[in-house]
């Protein structure tokens, strides 16, 4: 799977490491099932790592429908958690600030970071989290 769910509840956390490509529609079609599964907790922070990620094929509309679907699945759950997206190269972090635009009326804290470290510390979590 391009994309790898860990769940961290000791640290109240999320891991979703991309690995490789992921066509959109498999991203797309990731997400929905991770936010619409009864198992899922929403309220839980979340940490994007895009350092193993080919963004290549990402579009900026399905980026566009993602901030539709996430602002309509937290607005229902009624809840905000802070996401951390670490994307060190420079196509993946232009996407991901893409994303940020599209989604700023979803009341989160979102940040973009090119550093794991940084990310860590904004999370207020361990620098050898992902040791």
């Amino acid at each position: 799977m391009p994309i790898e769910l860990h769940i961290r509840p000791e640290h109240h956390l999320v891991i979703l490491v991309h690995v490789g490509a992921t066509p959109d529609d498999e991203f797309l079609a990731f997400y929905r099932s991770l936010y619409e599964s009864d198992t899922f907790d929403s309220s839980m922070n979340q940490l994007v790592d895009l350092r193993q990620a080919d963004s290549q094929s990402r579009s900026p509309e399905v980026l566009r429908q993602f901030a539709g679907f996430i602002k309509s699945t937290l607005e229902d759950d009624g809840v905000y958690p802070k996401i951390a997206v670490v994307a060190p190269r420079d196509l993946s972090f232009g996407l991901a600030r893409m994303y940020q635009a599209f989604a700023a009326s979803v009341p989160w804290d979102f940040a973009v970071f090119r550093a794991m470290d940084a990310a860590l510390a904004w999370l207020g979590l361990p620098e050898d989290l992902m040791g």
